[in-house]
């Protein structure tokens, strides 16, 4: 994915209007603001290189967007909320307000038999940790993870009626661009909490999220060049610079 440290740096715009006079009227410009972050990357062997340059040349440089999953961000949105559509509610429903694992009231709660789903347009191929916190006095609640093929991940939840964070991460050899985060239920009450989706192989701290996570589904190289340092044989260094610009998708 990348090398620490990853820069990130969010900009925004202000409008002026200058009159003959000399006097100035400033406003922000609530439309648009810019992300960018600076990658460094060293000692990239001649493959992962490549790869790189493969990205920059079908992207025309700044010209074509692509996907870019943000380093150390929690790719889901609404992480708390589950009322919120994003989450697809099939044989259930869900009530807010529940007392959540660390004293606070902002737990979800799911009754009925079926599933909560939040999917995105990501690669399969790459690896990932979901984590949620859940407790249920119902056997047979489960977190899972999929591709809408054939890959499958699942953790059980212990019906003790308890909190606990549960964790899995996958390890797909997957051609799918789609990746479905679920929460299953066979009946009964199913309490949760911090839903979160690493875009790495082991799940990091919790990370709240609200109309926007870590997925930038229109991302473009900041520069339309690229600067590769050669170093030695098989071994190339270079720092990547990527921006995001909602208004301008």
């Amino acid at each position: 994915m990348t090398q620490m440290p990853v820069k990130r740096e969010t900009g925004y715009r202000t409008l002026l209007n200058q009159a003959l006079d000399g006097t100035e009227i400033r406003v922000l410009d609530v439309d648009f603001f810019q992300r960018q972050w600076t990658l460094p990357l060293q000692t990239l062997s001649d493959d992962e290189w490549q790869a790189i340059q493969n990205l920059f040349a079908a992207t025309e440089g700044r010209l074509q967007t692509f996907v870019f999953l943000e380093p150390g961000e929690n790719l889901l949105t609404w992480s708390e909320d589950f009322t919120q559509a994003v989450w697809v509610k099939t044989g259930v429903t869900v009530a807010a307000g529940i007392g959540d694992p660390f004293g606070g009231t902002v737990a979800g709660e799911l009754t009925g038999a079926g599933t909560l789903t939040q999917d995105l347009g990501i690669p399969g191929w790459f690896r990932y940790a979901a984590s949620i916190w859940a407790r249920t006095s119902q056997a047979g609640a489960s977190l899972q993870l999929s591709d809408g093929a054939s890959g499958l991940a699942a953790v059980s939840f212990v019906s003790d009626g308890q909190w606990r964070r549960y964790t899995l991460s996958t390890a797909w050899a997957s051609l799918s661009q789609a990746v479905a985060f679920t929460v299953n239920t066979p009946g009964g009450a199913v309490d949760i909490y911090g839903a979160q989706l690493d875009p790495q192989p082991i799940a990091s701290a919790y990370k709240k999220t609200y109309q926007q996570g870590g997925v930038h589904a229109a991302a473009r190289f900041g520069s339309d060049t690229l600067g590769d340092q050669a170093l030695a044989p098989n071994q190339h260094s270079g720092t990547i610079q990527i921006t995001w610009t909602p208004s301008l998708t």
